[in-house]
């Protein structure tokens, strides 16, 4: 008898809301999708890229206020896709490949062209079915100064760069740069870029009004592959490129209009440091505050040949003209950064263990963590800053 009267009781509750849920249904507004703009303050913006390795098929770029440490949005970035920013920061550009059958069947790669105020895709540019799959670096994907080349490196396995021109939406020409790999477009020459090389030179490319490559010079050769290869993260201060040595060498190049120069190399290690086994390491390994004048970059100890991704235990700070070094910071386990913000400079770290982004004081030298966010994306690897 309770549990009869108790089971009449409950689905009377129950007819009654859906009847009133029924009545209600009528007097809501239709919904309708829009897509939200981003907040116009992107001083502190970030743009994390993410190969999510367990469904390679379906990448990822994870977008991140830097400023108050919140997620965003996410955009799709296909199968391996790389990806980088106009030199005016209004657009995204996505060089990616998708497959007729998801994982297979029919290769189709195309260049995406996405707004950054909204991430809402603009259009696409087809190019050839060579891109790089690989994990994403600052030398796959680079516009030219001016924004009107997209450089994309390709592998299939021969090394060419296709030249894609933006604002006619079209492929202007592919350059082979055999043995050699990444793009490296010149700050103050939107007609030139450069590319390092398995011999260890430096390959400069010029290119012609109509995208075309002129005949070239022969590389100027910076560091001996044998003996301490370079990390093919790069960075620059003004019109000089700096390149860091798995041996912990310091090595800038002068690029001028009559050509690449190379610098005096210095190094980053005392003897016993050197000693004791400290090495740099990682992915996109050190940073560049141009106005200050100095150069983060992530160190580990006890290294060993094939070690030279490991994260880092220490992020040390160095004076750029001085060669010395101002402080050690704790590492964070950091296998990227970058920096963001000219008036007030913050580094970001990209925590390999916690997928997690560590802010600091990039002009202060004490080290503190101003804020973290853990628990970004599944795999990332790579971050810029807007």
């Amino acid at each position: 008898m309770i549990r009869s009267r108790w089971a009449r009781r409950t689905l009377s509750c129950l007819l009654a809301g859906l009847a009133a849920a029924a009545g209600w249904a009528g007097d809501l507004p239709n919904e309708r999708q829009t897509v939200a703009r981003l907040d116009g303050d992107t001083r502190y913006r970030l743009y994390l890229a993410d190969p999510a390795m367990s469904h390679l098929i379906d990448g990822r770029l994870h977008v991140v206020d830097g400023r108050q440490m919140r997620y965003l949005s996410a955009m799709s970035t296909g199968f391996a896709g790389q990806w980088a920013l106009s030199p005016d920061r209004r657009e995204l550009y996505v060089a990616t490949t998708y497959y007729s059958r998801l994982h297979r069947g029919t290769r189709s790669d195309v260049v995406e062209v996405y707004g950054t105020d909204d991430l809402a895709l603009r259009h696409e540019i087809e190019i050839p079915p060579r891109h790089a799959q690989a994990l994403n670096i600052r030398g796959t994907v680079q516009p030219s100064a001016d924004g009107r080349w997209l450089l994309v490196q390709n592998a299939t396995p021969a090394s060419t760069v296709t030249v894609v021109d933006l604002a006619g939406r079209r492929v202007a020409s592919e350059v082979p740069t055999p043995g050699c790999w990444g793009v490296i477009p010149w700050p103050h020459q939107p007609s030139r870029f450069s590319t390092v090389c398995g011999d260890g030179t430096l390959v400069t490319v010029e290119l012609d009004a109509q995208g075309q490559a002129l005949p070239r010079t022969t590389g100027v050769r910076f560091f001996d592959p044998d003996a301490d290869p370079v990390f093919i993260h790069y960075d620059w201060r003004g019109d000089t490129l700096y390149f860091i040595t798995y041996g912990g060498e310091v090595r800038p190049l002068q690029a001028a209009v009559a050509g690449v120069q190379p610098l005096p190399t210095w190094s980053l290690l005392t003897e016993a440091e050197r000693k004791a086994g400290w090495r740099p390491g990682g992915y996109e390994l050190f940073a560049i505050d141009a106005v200050q004048n100095r150069l983060f970059v992530g160190m580990h100890r006890n290294a060993a040949d094939g070690a030279h991704k490991t994260p880092a235990q220490q992020i040390w700070v160095l004076d750029l003209d001085g060669q010395r070094r101002l402080a050690r910071w704790p590492g964070q386990n950091a296998i990227a950064m970058t920096l963001s913000g000219r008036e007030q400079p913050r580094l970001f770290l990209l925590d390999a263990e916690k997928n997690g982004l560590v802010a600091f004081d990039a002009r202060s030298l004490q080290g503190k963590p101003l804020a973290r966010f853990d628990g970004v994306g599944e795999t990332p690897v790579y971050l810029e800053a807007h």
